[in-house]
C-alpha cells in the first residue's frame, strides 16, 4: 500500500477514535498518518511541528490534572487562595495548548499546500481558534468541529503525492 493512501486510511480511522473518545489510540494513528505524508513529501518539518503540538498538547493536559488533583488533595483555605491556585495553572495550560495548536495549524497547513487538502488548513484554523477561545470556554465547541472535520480531511487526501484531489 503507498504511503498517501496509508495516511489517508490510518488519519481517517485515527480522527475517528479520537472524535469517539479513544483519543490516545487515535494520536498514535494520526501521527503515523503524518509521518507518512510527511515522508512521501519529504517535508520533515510537518511531523515536527504535528509533534511539537502533540508535546504542547500534553503538557498542558499534565499540568491541568496536576492543579486539579492538587486542589482535590490540598483544598485551599480561602476562595483567594483557590483563585490564585487554579488560575495559575489553568492559565499556564490554556497558554501551551494555545501555542500547541498553532503548531498543528501550521503542520495542517503545510499538509494542504502539499496535497491540496484545503480541509487540512480550514481543519488547523478551527483548532487554532478553539484553543485560543478555550479560555472563554466556547473554544472547546470549536475543537470538537475541528476534530469532526479533521476525519473529512484526512479521508480526502490523495491516493499518491503527486495527484491533488478535492
Amino acid at each position: 500500500m503507498g504511503r498517501m493512501k496509508n495516511a489517508k486510511l490510518l488519519g481517517g480511522i485515527g480522527a475517528v477514535l479520537t472524535l469517539a473518545g479513544v483519543g490516545f489510540i487515535g494520536f498514535i494513528l494520526k501521527l503515523l498518518a503524518v509521518n507518512d505524508i510527511a515522508v512521501e513529501t519529504g517535508r520533515e518539518e510537518i511531523l515536527k511541528k504535528y509533534l511539537w503540538a502533540a508535546v504542547l498538547w500534553i503538557a498542558s493536559s499534565l499540568i491541568l490534572t496536576g492543579v486539579f488533583i492538587d486542589y482535590w488533595f490540598n483544598p485551599p483555605a480561602t476562595p483567594e487562595m483557590a483563585f490564585e491556585k487554579i488560575g495559575i495553572g489553568t492559565f499556564l495550560a490554556a497558554l501551551l495548548m494555545i501555542v500547541g495548536s498553532w503548531f498543528l495549524k501550521e503542520s495542517y497547513s503545510d499538509i494542504a499546500g502539499e496535497t491540496g487538502v484545503e480541509r487540512f488548513h480550514i481543519t488547523g484554523k478551527l483548532y487554532f481558534l478553539g484553543g485560543i477561545l478555550s479560555l472563554v470556554m466556547i473554544g472547546f465547541a470549536l475543537i470538537f468541529v475541528a476534530a469532526a472535520f479533521e476525519i473529512l480531511a484526512f479521508l480526502s487526501l490523495p491516493e499518491s503525492a503527486g495527484i491533488r484531489e478535492e
